[in-house]
């Protein structure tokens, strides 16, 4: 099946609107980008890139948002979020990985995903989808969600708005499209208004 899903990406406001909307989206190549090198969006909720925006990085001069649209593909997304047999097939990885030698408990969801690509070489999704269990804190201005369960001081709740991403290996990845600054609003309909 295939959907229509609003997607945004939160970038370091460098003054220059103009730029971002021509040469939009940009690739995070860290050593560290948990699902490898990509092309990384919030799925869904803008909370989530506020969220990233204000309390997850010391953008010495704030940040801008992005917001684009996609085609999610069951097919051709490895979605750790809610495709049980994606989460299956990297936790079965992971144990491959360990029983060779090449893992342990300190190795990373992208060091699997690589392994997939290169070693295995079954990897045949244009984009991941996945959402870091405990990366939002309960407390946070950006958290929404409803109690389970509150008994001997361990929370247990529903998380109305999960950070989920999605990372993008290429542009145009699931038909990635209509990408433009939602914020701030001085960048919007003219820029520098």
């Amino acid at each position: 099946m295939i959907k229509k899903v609003i997607v945004y990406q939160t970038l370091e406001d460098r003054g220059n609107p103009e730029k971002i909307e021509r040469d939009g989206p940009f690739p995070c190549t860290r050593n560290n980008a948990w699902l490898g090198v990509g092309y990384y969006f919030w799925d869904t909720f803008k909370e989530n890139a506020h969220w990233w925006g204000k309390e997850c990085n010391n953008y010495d001069e704030g940040y801008v948002i992005c917001k684009a649209e996609c085609d999610y593909d069951e097919e051709k997304c490895f979605d750790l979020v809610s495709n049980t047999d994606h989460l299956l097939m990297l936790h079965n990885t992971f144990e491959l990985m360990k029983s060779k030698g090449l893992a342990n408990s300190n190795t990373t969801v992208s060091r699997v995903i690589e392994y997939l690509k290169t070693d295995l070489k079954i990897f045949n999704f244009s984009a991941s989808r996945a959402s870091g269990v405990n990366s939002k804190s309960v407390s946070s201005n950006f958290s929404s969600h409803l109690i389970f369960d509150n008994k001997k001081g361990k929370l247990k709740y529903l998380d109305l708005k999960p950070a989920i991403q999605l990372c993008f290996y290429s542009k145009s990845s699931l038909n990635l499209r209509n990408y433009k600054i939602v914020f701030p609003d001085q960048y919007i309909d003219g820029f520098l208004i």
